[in-house]
């Protein structure tokens, strides 16, 4: 059997861009249940290799026009979280950067990041500008007249077992004024 190893990449993008993308995560978190429960830790991978096989010789992602990039895969790749996710473009002059005390680490992710905000600050999706999720901490662009109700909201809110620190983020240039020499 031969294999399109063109077509089965850009499968993974399309399985993780709908991963990432609209993905019902209670549905899913359901079925992650029933496949550990099912499937012994040795397995898994094996499990889940003859899926995606399954999956890859009955799709075809949808054939992108000559003006779209080609895409790209997030494995081995430095493709940030919020590419994955829609950005709401919001000016500099509009907007604070506040400090979020939680990263990949916790397997964060923008989506959450959105849903969190939007949810205990009740904002608008509108409200909520570029996401940077880093290892330990993030960073997330939000409207400035809205910022000051995001910090309350969730500074001390207890988030995956983390009690969240959210403030204003200080500059880079403060931060590297902080540096020793």
């Amino acid at each position: 059997m031969s294999i399109d190893k063109g077509k089965a990449k850009r499968n993974i993008v399309s399985v993780l861009e709908k991963l990432y993308g609209d993905t019902d995560l209670a549905a899913l978190k359901e079925y992650q249940k029933i496949y550990k429960k099912e499937i012994s830790l040795f397995r898994r991978s094996w499990a889940a290799a003859w899926l995606f096989m399954y999956y890859d010789q009955r799709e075809t992602p949808s054939m992108q026009s000559a003006k779209t990039p080609a895409p790209r895969s997030f494995k081995n790749t430095n493709v940030s979280a919020e590419e994955r996710t829609p950005v709401v473009e919001i000016p500099e002059e509009e907007s604070k950067r506040l400090f979020i005390s939680i990263g990949k680490n916790r397997r964060l992710f923008p989506r959450e990041v959105i849903t969190l905000i939007m949810s205990k600050a009740s904002c608008e999706r509108e409200d909520i500008g570029i996401i940077r999720i880093l290892d330990n901490y993030s960073f997330v662009q939000v409207r400035d007249t809205r910022a000051e109700d995001i910090i309350a909201a969730l500074n001390g809110f207890r988030f995956r077992g983390r009690t969240l620190a959210v403030n204003y983020a200080k500059p880079k240039s403060e931060i590297e004024n902080q540096l020793p020499q």
